[in-house]
């Protein structure tokens, strides 16, 4: 890493140390750095993961623990194994977790959070908690790779779609300052080549299916019978529609304004920018108040309905009584990607 001078507009190398030469070790600092801000370390790896836990057992037959165990936004299961310097066999541990942790059930995972986690993991899928764990992937953090378990993660994910990626850690100091910094690189899959295949419609190592042929198989899954009524009733009326998601769209001057998810128990609604009034509105209107929330710092709002009634009251406000509304805040309708939206809550 080069440190910048702009006075005499040159650069200068801050020094490399190894984690072991400034005594961070895996499990008591590099893990708990992770743990303690999970946020900021997987957004410098381009990931937006939802931590589950530290040392987390895989199965009750074996005394291992998983470094980290996170969740990405359609409900996959993401193993961290964590290495100080470089280790040959740190891809088949991880691998064997992974196999462990497939036989999990979603409850398995829910076991592992508290209310309030509980609720910020449903706030994060952009799927139903049911769908927790359909497929795993791996996450190797080290400070360097053997070459024979790079051309194995290649092998693995070309041929057999196994999600892995490969992230180099190393430390900077500032000798002046005695400031220290993390750099972190993606090694496998290069960064190039992974944005190439989605590009291209292919999501790297990605082993998940298109879950429903038709929107009847969509709704089969659903157990709410006000949910399925109110859905089969806006397709039937040509509602703008999703079915990869489960997700209707409402729109005001051409404007997606507001997108609704079907879940097994419920519909997720988030909505786009903010209204004057918009939570008194919604909490005096719909059957449970304390569904209805700020998020994405305050530009848009989220809610669940359950009932009959609350669909009604959805469908008459957005179609009617919201139709002149004046309207601050929140991303505008162009490049709006409403399972991104949904991820984060918005």
């Amino acid at each position: 890493m080069l440190k910048i001078d702009r006075k005499n507009q040159s650069f200068s190398l801050l020094d490399t140390p190894t984690l072991a030469d400034v005594s961070i070790t895996e499990r008591y600092d590099l893990q708990e750095f992770i743990s303690n801000s999970p946020d900021a370390f997987f957004k410098e790896l381009g990931l937006e993961l939802f931590l589950i836990g530290k040392e987390i057992e895989p199965s009750q037959n074996v005394q291992d623990r998983i470094d980290l165990l996170a969740v990405d936004k359609e409900g996959g299961c993401v193993v961290v194994e964590l290495k100080r310097g470089n280790h040959k066999l740190h891809m088949l541990q991880a691998i064997s977790y992974a196999g462990m942790i497939s036989q999990w059930e979603p409850d398995d995972f829910l076991k592992l959070l508290d209310d309030v986690q509980q609720d910020a993991l449903t706030d994060f899928l952009e799927v139903d908690r049911d769908d927790i764990n359909r497929q795993q992937r791996i996450i190797l953090i080290a400070e360097g790779y053997d070459y024979a378990l790079l051309i194995a993660a290649e092998w693995l994910s070309e041929q057999y779609g196994v999600d892995i990626t490969c992230c180099r850690i190393a430390v900077a100091k500032d000798s002046v300052t005695d400031s220290e910094y993390l750099v972190c690189s993606n090694v496998y899959p290069a960064p190039e080549l992974a944005k190439e295949s989605v590009s291209r419609g292919r999501k790297h190592g990605s082993t998940s299916k298109v879950k429903w042929p038709d929107w009847k198989a969509a709704l089969a899954g659903v157990s709410n019978p006000a949910v399925t009524s109110y859905f089969e009733q806006e397709l039937t009326a040509d509602r703008e529609s999703y079915l990869r998601k489960r997700i209707l769209r409402y729109r005001l001057g051409g404007k997606r304004r507001w997108f609704m998810a079907a879940r097994t128990k419920n519909a997720y609604v988030w909505q786009q920018g903010r209204f004057e009034g918009d939570m008194d509105f919604w909490k005096k209107g719909l059957s449970d108040p304390e569904v209805v929330k700020p998020v994405k710092d305050g530009q848009c709002l989220r809610l669940f309905l359950d009932s009959a009634p609350d669909f009604q009251f959805f469908n008459d406000s957005v179609t009617q009584k919201l139709q002149s509304i004046e309207w601050h805040g929140g991303t505008s309708d162009e490049g709006v990607d409403e399972t991104e939206t949904l991820g984060d809550e918005c």
